[in-house]
């Protein structure tokens, strides 16, 4: 997911989309101002993924958007002076690219396979080296029926 801050009459916009293109419609909204654990303000984006605020102060303010899909995007604008200007602002990093992300996932399933594997084989072999052939298998040499 990624985002978009602009000032527009001294107004924050955000704007935030999925790796698609595709806008966050109607994803939940919540705004925190600078060294407040309360919100500041809560909704929704609109059709278009966009959600408009009006700072009061200045500071670093949290934009966190999500949806219910498990998706979350938490940005933090600076901001200089009420309704004037923006410093800087942070995503929550850049996201992997598709085809990098699917390289990733691939390889972590299979070395969780590949780890499994190895586990039971070891225990496999520590189980022969004991004489232990498992539940319900007699052992050339065994006692008699």
């Amino acid at each position: 997911m990624e985002g978009e801050v602009r000032i527009l009459s001294g107004a924050v916009v955000v704007t935030a989309w999925y790796d698609t293109g595709e806008p966050m419609s109607y994803a939940r909204v919540e705004i925190y101002a600078p060294d407040s654990r309360f919100r500041f303000q809560s909704g929704r984006t609109d059709r278009n993924g966009r959600v408009a605020f009006v700072p009061d102060v200045p500071g670093t303010w949290r934009v966190i958007i999500s949806d219910r899909l498990g998706h979350r995007l938490e940005l933090r604008v600076k901001v200089t002076a009420p309704g004037e200007s923006i410093g800087e602002v942070h995503g929550g990093g850049p996201p992997l690219p598709r085809p990098l992300a699917a390289v990733v996932g691939v390889v972590l399933v299979l070395g969780i396979f590949g780890w499994v594997r190895g586990f039971k084989r070891a225990r496999r072999r520590a189980g022969d080296e004991d004489g232990a052939a498992g539940p319900g298998v007699r052992l050339p040499g065994g006692p008699p029926r």
